[in-house]
């Protein structure tokens, strides 16, 4: 089977960056500890599960003197506090001119600032009805609610090779450091990407059955033999597909938008990542977190966040462990209740050392972060930032949160970007499958038996 390759497009109907007005800068180098590994594009087992015995190393030292903002003095009057930025993407969605690239181009730069630094940054008009967002978070409910545990049961993961289908709060784990023992206090339901969600698409052009889309592991999909999607029965929770269906459309739809700007960010045409991006990988993930008992103070954390848990509360309110996620970036659709927390560092909090920093919870819009494989593509320039869930609403109320993950063609083989060879590692990563490096760091969420 062919991979994918990475071929900026050419000829007339090529993207071109604007020749006046705005221009993305190159990625400067940064200063970085020099490694003894050799940079070679190996593909053994050995070599990539090393690689990431290395990151999770790294997530512990990053978590070691952690605290929660809120246990911490203000900083001075008149100086930035840590906040996730706020960017509107209606420009970039303008026909093409050059106006319009103008437009991109400003928002990219917004974005690339934001990847740069906290590697969060959150979306306002971003095209998906408010109707179709309400609707899936109400899928989520019925799904969590109205299902028998025995209905449930029948839909574990745990004869899944792909981790899809329902998965109690016992089943996997992300905690990492001294926490990755902790049960977390949440339910999930996962899927990813199968012809019959984005048929609207397929007639765009994409091709029958996904244009040759391929799964984790490089093979074709295959429900009969646990490597597929499962679905509960239309009966018992009627009309829920389709809701899932109408979601995932708009969001990987928006995704491969985003993936133009993050081209233009890195000082790339804006169609350069077309070539890996034909039937892209994209993990949708339904998640409920129970009411938090003994929370009582919620109002002062309803809006922008508040300062978050004190370090005795969020002992037992945790509802998903501090992790990065693993593909290139993630959409996340929640709840109008706060509960993100994102780690700082000290360069992007203006403390001496890693904060817990509150999401604001901004009615109408999506939370983007960018996750570990991007970061490994522009070899460390994109910040994947430690993150956690936290249950910080009133007693009684439960959250709910809807991310897609979003990864390139799982056949794709990529090194490190152009114009990023200077970063964490001299002369960047070796070459590495898209699939293959998620499918890894799935596996490592199960507990040892």
């Amino acid at each position: 089977m062919a991979t994918s390759t990475l071929n900026p497009p050419s000829g007339p109907g090529a993207a071109s960056s604007p020749s006046s007005t705005l221009t993305i800068p190159p990625l400067k180098p940064t200063t970085h500890a020099s490694s003894s590994s050799t940079n070679t594009a190996s593909h053994t087992d050995t070599s990539l599960r090393a690689e990431l015995a290395a990151t999770a190393a790294t997530l512990s030292t990053r978590l070691a003197n952690a605290v929660p903002l809120s246990s911490l003095a203000p900083l001075p009057p008149h100086t930035p506090q840590p906040t996730i930025p706020l960017i509107d993407l209606a420009p970039s969605f303008s026909a093409s001119s050059s106006s319009s690239s103008n437009a991109r181009h400003e928002v990219a730069q917004q974005i690339r600032t934001a990847c740069l630094t906290t590697g969060f940054f959150q979306i306002t008009n971003h095209g998906i009805p408010e109707r179709v967002c309400n609707g899936i978070l109400q899928q989520a409910r019925r799904l969590f609610h109205e299902l028998s545990p025995t209905q449930k049961e029948k839909l574990h993961m745990k004869g899944n090779a792909l981790f899809r289908g329902w998965e109690p709060s016992d089943w996997t784990s992300v905690y990492v450091g001294q926490d990755e023992k902790k049960k977390e206090l949440k339910e999930a339901f996962n899927w990813g990407w199968e012809p019959a969600l984005e048929l609207d698409l397929d007639k765009e052009g994409k091709g029958e059955e996904g244009n040759g889309y391929v799964e984790l592991d490089g093979k074709p999909l295959d429900a009969a033999q646990g490597r597929g999607n499962v679905w509960p029965k239309e009966e018992e929770l009627p009309g829920f597909f389709e809701g899932i269906r109408e979601y995932y459309v708009a969001v990987m739809r928006l995704a491969r938008h985003l993936c133009g700007l993050f081209a233009i960010a890195l000082g790339l045409e804006e169609r350069y990542f077309d070539g890996v991006l034909g039937h892209p990988g994209g993990i949708g993930r339904l998640i409920w977190y129970p009411a938090a008992d003994g929370v009582v103070d919620g109002d002062a954390r309803e809006k922008d966040g508040g300062d978050g848990l004190n370090a005795d509360e969020e002992e037992e309110q945790l509802g998903l462990g501090a992790h990065t996620d693993y593909e290139c970036f993630t959409l996340l659709l929640s709840s109008s209740d706060p509960g993100l927390e994102i780690l700082l560092p000290p360069e992007a909090s203006g403390f001496e050392r890693p904060v817990w920093v509150p999401c604001p919870v901004r009615e109408g819009t999506l939370t983007v972060n960018i996750a570990d494989f991007l970061q490994r593509w522009t070899n460390g320039r994109f910040k994947s930032t430690v993150h956690r869930v936290v249950n910080q609403s009133k007693a009684g109320k439960e959250r709910y949160s809807v991310p897609l993950f979003f990864s390139i063609n799982y056949d794709a083989k990529v090194k490190t970007l152009p114009g990023c060879e200077q970063g964490e590692r001299e002369g960047g990563f070796g070459e590495i499958t898209a699939g293959e490096w998620v499918l890894e760091r799935l596996r490592a969420t199960r507990e040892e038996e």
